[in-house]
């Protein structure tokens, strides 16, 4: 069973190029690598053609209409293998990635939707995610070896793979609204149709977060697009759950803000000159609401 590796890409010259090079060491597990280029005005479709003419696994695919829903959809419409896997172009991989979503897949019929635990590998305090996802992945290899699946609520749009049968079966019903999750919406039209979404063991990545250093008021319009996805599915229970979670990711996210911004990833420590030139970048979907 081979992977067909999706990854939107809207201005990311300085991180797709990492990206790839991480992806494309995987080895044959990896079949095609197909970027949607959605509007980049910088060198990305530079980086990524010159990409594909070193390895003929990576595409390069042209979306017009603006939103990481089209572009994503675009590139799962374009895949050509029965296993999709969704990546954002920040996201680093781990060794064995690969290789663990194609052994799942193929050993494991009843695994329909997977995705694996992430931590943010820019910022720092990441320790005590880093322990909870490892127990995670260590329970849910236990429990794959009976042939039992550990659910998760929700994929996550910058590392999951769903196979294609499934994808099929709702890719009518997606939104392509610019205010929403589209992985959170993808999640739920999955669980409607009866498909469990499950952690997969060894499906390891990192992801930058580059967007939380833009500081509260963007964040909360960033995060305001998962109470209004379970709103759109008619869950008003979990919208006002989600709500209240997202008040509270704001307000401790206000609070770290001076240490994400000062922390440096390059020789991991704090510096006051980060803390004033640290690259912000607004979140796509808050910039939308503009």
């Amino acid at each position: 069973m081979s992977l067909s590796v999706v990854m939107p890409a809207y201005n990311e010259e300085a991180v797709i190029g990492a990206c790839l090079d991480r992806i494309l060491r995987q080895g044959d597990a990896v079949a095609e690598v197909i970027v949607v280029d959605n509007n980049s005005v910088d060198r990305t479709a530079d980086i990524v053609a010159a990409k594909a003419a070193q390895d003929p696994r990576v595409r390069l695919v042209e979306e017009k209409r603006a939103g990481v829903s089209y572009a994503r959809y675009t590139g799962f419409a374009a895949a050509r293998h029965d296993v999709i896997v969704s990546v954002d172009s920040d996201t680093i991989v781990g060794d064995g990635w690969a290789q663990a979503i194609d052994h799942a897949f193929a050993a494991h019929p009843q695994l329909t939707a997977g995705t694996g635990p992430m931590i943010m590998h820019d910022l720092p305090l990441q320790g005590r995610f880093a322990r909870r996802h490892a127990r995670l992945s260590a329970r849910a290899a236990a429990r794959l070896v009976t042939g039992k699946l550990t659910p998760l609520p929700a994929l996550s749009g910058a590392n999951s793979a769903i196979r294609r049968s499934a994808w099929e079966q709702i890719r009518e019903k997606v939104t392509y609204r610019r205010d929403v999750f589209e992985d959170l919406d993808r999640s739920l039209h999955l669980r409607t149709a009866g498909h469990t979404i499950t952690v997969i063991p060894g499906m390891d990545a990192t992801v930058s977060g580059r967007r939380l250093l833009s500081g509260p008021r963007d964040f909360l319009r960033y995060a305001a697009c998962g109470p209004r996805t379970y709103a759109l599915h008619g869950k008003r229970v979990m919208a006002a759950v989600a709500w209240f979670t997202s008040l509270t990711a704001v307000v401790r996210l206000t609070i770290l803000l001076p240490l994400h911004r000062a922390w440096d990833p390059q020789t991991r420590s704090y510096s006051w000159k980060r803390l004033r030139t640290a690259e912000v970048r607004d979140s796509p979907i808050a910039a939308d609401l503009e």
